[in-house]
């Protein structure tokens, strides 16, 4: 996990690939956020993906620092 805060919009959108980018982990490791509900996920029905959204990164990010 990276000291310094996400460069993420507040109300973006990001795959699974750029969360795990802006927190400074693998992207496994925000599928195991997810499945363990630290992350809220949704699925894009156009193409299947999973979208986190900025919120949410900030929010665990803040968590995990403190």
């Amino acid at each position: 996990m990276k000291p310094t805060r996400p460069e993420v919009e507040y109300t973006g959108n990001y795959t699974q690939a750029q969360a795990a980018r802006a927190l400074g982990v693998d992207r496994h490791t925000i599928a195991r956020y997810v499945k363990a509900g630290h992350l809220k996920a949704q699925v894009r029905k156009i193409d299947k993906k999973t979208i986190i959204k900025g919120s949410d990164i900030l929010r665990v990010w803040c968590q995990m620092i403190i």
